[in-house]
């Protein structure tokens, strides 16, 4: 019990400053040790394990720069690549655009020639059988299927208003 009662009567506030102090004269004790130990150019292990903690840190800050380096010289290429790359899209599109362009001038202009091609043998058939008033059933076929391609080919005018009545009166002949 009196060693309880010696306890509480130890004043603490004296006791960590104690400690405090005691700890701060060892690491100052420490660190006159190192410098007189630098001094004489010796080494100790513990030093040691610290310099080359202290060149491996050197050596990593330099190769995440080369890293860095690399790295941004990599994002410019692509970049430049990418930039590349559009320019021949864009080069493709509009050529690509021409070709259709052109594609659909020449479907125009083709549609136009088979557009007359048709219409003249629609004419041809016109003169043939108008006068004697009837045809074969063969003739007969090919005609409708010439003016049903002329119909869809978007022909229109006198070959509805005058060739069309006339054919469709003429008689069938087996």
């Amino acid at each position: 019990m009196d060693e309880i009662l010696e306890l509480t009567k130890i004043d603490f506030i004296s006791l960590l400053l104690s400690i405090f102090v005691i700890l701060i004269g060892m690491k100052s004790a420490v660190t006159i040790f190192e410098w007189v130990i630098k001094q004489f150019g010796l080494e100790t292990k513990w030093m040691r394990k610290k310099r080359e903690e202290h060149e491996l840190l050197l050596q990593t800050r330099q190769c995440l720069e080369v890293l860095q380096k690399k790295h941004e010289e990599s994002v410019r290429q692509s970049i430049r690549h990418d930039e590349m790359i559009k320019n021949d899209i864009s080069s493709l599109t509009e050529t690509v655009n021409g070709i259709v362009i052109t594609l659909d001038t020449m479907q125009q202009k083709n549609n136009e020639t088979k557009l007359k091609e048709l219409k003249d043998s629609l004419i041809r058939y016109y003169n043939k059988y108008k006068n004697t008033g009837e045809w074969s059933r063969l003739e007969k076929d090919a005609f409708w299927d010439l003016f049903n391609d002329y119909e869809n080919r978007g022909g229109d005018g006198y070959i509805h208003s005058i060739v069309e009545p006339v054919m469709r009166e003429l008689k069938e002949i087996d």
